[in-house]
């Protein structure tokens, strides 16, 4: 998997589950949201492995073993995700899981800005 695809990626499901956030659309908020962390995870580890899990259960075990910060908090949002589907998600749990996709964003792009001085 590309990083240009997974960046794209993250930018649509990131777009329009602010969209649909903003439009009390809960359970599709909570989807995309956890879609895009999955980009996320997913950039990550391309980054420091050049590999993606190809599974949920693929990725969780190689964020445990290279990124254990996004492996707690994708490990916690799982069920929200999986709620998604057959519930219905509250506006408390949708800014749950918007917050921690915002801190799973700092992390990545954080770490990405401190390897880019570390090279000048």
């Amino acid at each position: 998997m590309k990083k240009e695809v997974i960046l794209k990626n993250y930018d649509e499901y990131s777009e329009i589950a602010n969209y649909a956030f903003n439009n009390k659309k809960y359970n599709a908020a909570v989807t995309l949201y956890y879609k895009s962390l999955v980009e996320l995870c997913d950039l990550n580890l391309l980054k420091k492995i050049n590999k993606v899990g190809a599974t949920h259960t693929e990725r969780f075990n190689l964020l445990k073993n290279f990124d254990p910060e996004l492996y707690r908090i994708s490990s916690k949002l799982f069920r929200f995700y999986r709620d998604s589907y057959s519930k219905e998600i509250s506006p408390v749990v949708a800014k749950l899981v918007k917050e921690n996709v915002e801190k799973a964003k700092r992390i990545v792009f954080e770490k990405k800005d401190k390897e880019l001085d570390k090279e000048e």
